[in-house]
């Protein structure tokens, strides 16, 4: 199996599943001239990461690509506790909160010119989308006070949202309001694959927001 990322991307998600499941894989990756070559978009014609490359089956998007991963890697439990359907709607509720209203709240302060050409709008464009995602997170801090983990054991959605965190700190968002935050931060980079993954893609942990 051959998985393709961009580092500090949400395919440190699967990455961090892989690792989990003691995988062997390889790793390749990419960087923003090579996810758009025409050898990539033969394999991802989205010309985005992560994909999956493992025989003659190709998977692309991140929640395909991490249920492939679990399906491959049942023991794993690369969902958290997943005995019952309910625990499996679990962490399908949190990845979809975070993979379609979070990532793409995002959008507007990874590329302002692709929503406004005009460079002086651009500044209340990227305010308004931060104020949005700080909105959004509120809902997984509300839930860490109960919870160390959002299903309640270990995940990908946990791992997901770390990303998240590790975004939302690069664009300078102010969560100080949120005091469960910190803590889970503390907890997810314990973890002995997310340290390997943050080695392996060359990253630091970034400890606190």
């Amino acid at each position: 199996m051959k998985l393709y990322i961009l580092p500090g991307t949400c395919a440190f998600v699967p990455h961090t599943a892989l690792e989990w499941a003691g995988a062997d894989y390889q790793l390749e990756i990419l960087d923003r001239a090579s996810v758009k070559s025409e050898e990539y978009l033969r394999i991802n014609p989205q010309g985005s990461v992560p994909a999956v490359v493992d025989g003659d089956t190709v998977i692309s998007q991140n929640l395909a690509v991490q249920t492939y991963i679990n399906a491959s890697y049942p023991n794993a439990h690369i969902f958290g506790k997943d005995d019952t359907p309910a625990d499996l709607a679990y962490a399908y509720h949190w990845l979809a909160f975070l993979n379609s209203d979070v990532h793409k709240a995002f959008a507007p302060l990874f590329g302002p010119a692709n929503f406004i050409k005009d460079e002086s709008a651009q500044p209340a464009l990227i305010a308004q989308a931060k104020e949005k995602i700080v909105n959004l997170l509120k809902y997984p801090n509300q839930h860490l006070g109960e919870k160390d983990y959002l299903t309640g054991t270990k995940s990908t959605a946990d791992v997901y949202l770390y990303v998240i965190l590790r975004w939302s700190k690069n664009f300078e968002l102010d969560l100080s309001a949120y005091e469960n935050l910190n803590p889970f931060i503390a907890r997810i980079e314990s973890d002995e694959s997310v340290t390997e993954v943050l080695r392996q893609e060359g990253l630091e942990k970034i400890h606190s927001l």
